[in-house]
């Protein structure tokens, strides 16, 4: 039998081997991995997270006891600052004299269609939150306004007001619905903002004209999804009108 083992081997053939001969010989014993599954060094379900060690101030805690060498070194030190201080605020000191010291915060959004491509519109809201001494930015397009306004409360009570009930001309354009959100009445000065501005449209005429076309397709195609349903409707009418005429006679 030795004999014939050798021989098919010499030819190539595989011969079924024992536990005892593959130890003997150092093959493998495990199981193929599957080839279809993805390695472990990729990632994969049964990934585990890194293990990092504690950082203090850029240096890895490995802990254990205390040893002179593991003491961080006494150049480089981190400034900390002191603690701020807390501001207690009794509420009872807020009355209808001194509300207005109350300072807050909000962002808004308004959805609807302003005229030439609104710039009348953003005219009017400017003018509403600079007259009640607001400070932030203004954004207003042609569908749409984004802002973030800071000021006393009095005065962001009354603006929030303002464009909830749609204060806006005509002429400049016509809001659908508004959002606020972010709204704070507990900022301290400094505020983050000193004045009013209004963000302008400063795209190139490329960039203008690509998002124009862009623009027009998507209307285009809807335009012509709307077409093909009326073709459609019509075509299945006739069809309906030919089936029902061959079945009366």
């Amino acid at each position: 039998s030795s004999h014939l083992g050798s021989s098919l081997e010499s030819w190539g053939a595989q011969m079924v081997q024992k536990r005892t001969g593959k130890l003997a010989r150092q093959l493998s014993i495990t199981h193929r991995p599957h080839p279809e599954w993805r390695p472990y060094k990729y990632g994969g379900l049964f990934m585990h997270e890194k293990q990092i060690p504690y950082l203090l101030n850029g240096y890895p805690q490995f802990g254990g006891p205390w040893e002179m060498y593991r003491s961080k070194p006494t150049s480089f030190r981190v400034y900390k600052p002191p603690p701020k201080p807390q501001v207690f605020v009794d509420p009872e000191y807020f009355n209808e004299e001194n509300i207005h010291e109350v300072l807050g915060k909000f962002r808004f959004e308004v959805r609807g269609v302003f005229h030439n491509k609104g710039e009348l519109a953003e005219k009017e809201v400017f003018e509403a939150a600079f007259g009640l001494h607001l400070v932030g930015w203004l954004k207003v397009r042609a569908t749409f306004m984004l802002g973030h306004l800071q000021g006393d409360c009095m005065a962001l009570s009354y603006y929030k007001r303002w464009l909830e009930e749609k204060h806006l001309s005509r002429e400049a354009g016509q809001i659908d619905w508004v959002r606020l959100w972010q709204v704070n009445n507990g900022l301290t000065a400094p505020l983050d903002f000193r004045i009013l501005q209004c963000n302008k449209d400063r795209r190139k005429y490329g960039v203008r004209k690509n998002h124009m076309l862009k623009k027009l397709e998507s209307v285009q195609g809807i335009r012509l999804l709307g077409v093909s349903e009326e073709l459609r409707k019509v075509e299945e009418k006739k069809i309906s009108e030919t089936t029902s005429a061959k079945g009366q006679i």
